[in-house]
């Protein structure tokens, strides 16, 4: 049976995993024993728990839309899987799911490059929520940037929570501050290009 294309980056990933608990394992004896008992087989378990979900999420898109497949850099492959073997809230594991997915899909691969893999290490639940919410706001006739205040009220949140996931997506390089010289918006945020591109590249 010929594997997909994936495939191997996934066993490549499991082997580095497995290699990785080897050297912790091996640097002293005492050590060895607590971390295998208390931590790290139940840890590396559990990421190949989540890497199976994962992968069984992925191969559902791909068959929902018939994609066809295409080799998936390593570049790519290789950090997408480890960071994702390490996510356990489900939320984040679909937008995991959904860029290996495009990456694998031949019609979506060069819509996902490594920077994304970087910027959704850091991303929270509603980090994804807050920069699809503002996509869909800015889209509306006359505006441009949003303001932290009726981003909370739209989503019913509470304002320093909004705030908060504001500048953690202007640290990933999803969102700018919109500037001053926006109309009644001073501290307003504006979703740069490359959020764009960042969803695009998460969509299902």
């Amino acid at each position: 049976m010929t594997k997909a294309p994936y495939e191997g980056a996934i066993e490549e990933t499991a082997k580095a995993a497995g290699q990785a608990l080897d050297i912790v394992k091996g640097g002293s004896q005492a050590i060895a024993d607590i971390y295998g008992l208390i931590i790290g087989d139940q840890l590396h378990a559990a990421r190949h728990r989540r890497l199976d979900a994962i992968t069984r999420r992925t191969r559902e898109i791909l068959k929902e839309r018939d994609a066809k497949s295409t080799e998936v850099p390593e570049q790519i492959a290789i950090p997408l899987l480890e960071a994702a073997q390490a996510e356990s809230r489900s939320e984040m594991q679909e937008l995991w799911s959904r860029l290996l997915a495009n990456a694998i899909d031949s019609d979506r691969a060069a819509d996902v490059r490594p920077e994304f893999i970087v910027a959704l290490k850091k991303f929270q639940p509603l980090d994804a929520l807050v920069l699809q919410k503002i996509k869909g706001m800015v889209q509306d006739p006359g505006v441009a940037a949003v303001d932290p205040g009726n981003l909370a009220n739209a989503m019913q949140v509470r304002q320093s929570l909004i705030r908060v996931s504001l500048d953690s997506l202007a640290s990933t390089g999803c969102l700018a501050a919109a500037g001053t010289n926006v109309p009644g918006y001073a501290s307003a945020y504006r979703i740069t290009s490359f959020g764009i591109e960042f969803l695009q590249a998460c969509r299902e």
